[in-house]
């Protein structure tokens, strides 16, 4: 708590009555509050200097000219944090109109809703020849596998029509898929499987961030989207 000096309003230390008003009391960092108490300091110190050896005029121009510059960045704070919020709505309403579309995440687990195809995706980062792609139903039995031949370094489309090794159609459910292939040195690298699903729903995150929520369950940040498909 503080209370007045008669002499110059300057806020001092109060013992007697801190634990008192200590739930009401501010802590003087706003710009407000600083740019009150410099004032008072510098008042205080033009009262009190010694007559025969006044305060330089130059050394009270270098000290306002600190106390606007730090105004002026405590008022530049403000409008970035005004700007980002502003941005991050912008970039929401924009994620918004993406319902409906499917984006290709990273990811080994799909749901087949028992009739339409699964976009997928195969990242590779080396040129790989003989490509397979297996599918697998949740015990880990192999229910297809697709040979994708040679792979170029980056990303490769393509589908799942939810037939087995037989042409039979599977059950709709979860499924794994995971990709092998040969680089350059006979060894065997397996690219990143992408997964393809529409977008249900966009929320806004703890940090003002979009997160979307996929049809088959998923919740992804819109940073790790790889590529959109429709």
């Amino acid at each position: 708590m503080t209370t007045t000096s008669p002499m110059s309003n300057i806020p001092v230390y109060d013992p007697t009555v801190a634990a008192n008003s200590a739930s009401t009391s501010s802590n003087g960092t706003s710009a407000t509050e600083q740019t009150q108490n410099f004032l008072k300091l510098l008042i205080a110190q033009i009262q009190n200097q010694d007559p025969m050896a006044p305060m330089d005029a130059s050394t009270m121009t270098a000290q306002m000219s600190q106390l606007n510059m730090v105004s002026s960045m405590s008022n530049m704070n403000t409008s970035m944090t005004a700007m980002l919020n502003q941005m991050q709505s912008v970039n929401f309403m924009n994620q918004a109109a993406l319902i409906g579309h499917s984006p290709q995440v990273a990811g080994n687990s799909m749901t087949f809703d028992g009739a339409n195809s699964v976009i997928l995706g195969a990242n590779a980062a080396n040129p790989l020849s003989s490509a397979i792609a297996t599918i697998t139903d949740a015990s880990g039995n192999v229910v297809n596998t697709a040979n994708l031949g040679a792979l170029l370094a980056g990303m490769k489309n393509f589908a799942w029509d939810g037939v087995d090794a037989s042409g039979n159609k599977v059950a709709a459910g979860i499924y794994k898929i995971s990709i092998n292939g040969t680089n350059a040195a006979g060894g065997t690298e397996s690219p990143t499987a992408y997964v393809a699903s529409p977008v249900a729903a966009v929320s806004k995150g703890a940090n003002g961030d979009s997160l979307i929520t996929l049809v088959d369950g998923r919740q992804i940040n819109a940073s790790t989207i790889q590529q959109w498909i429709n």
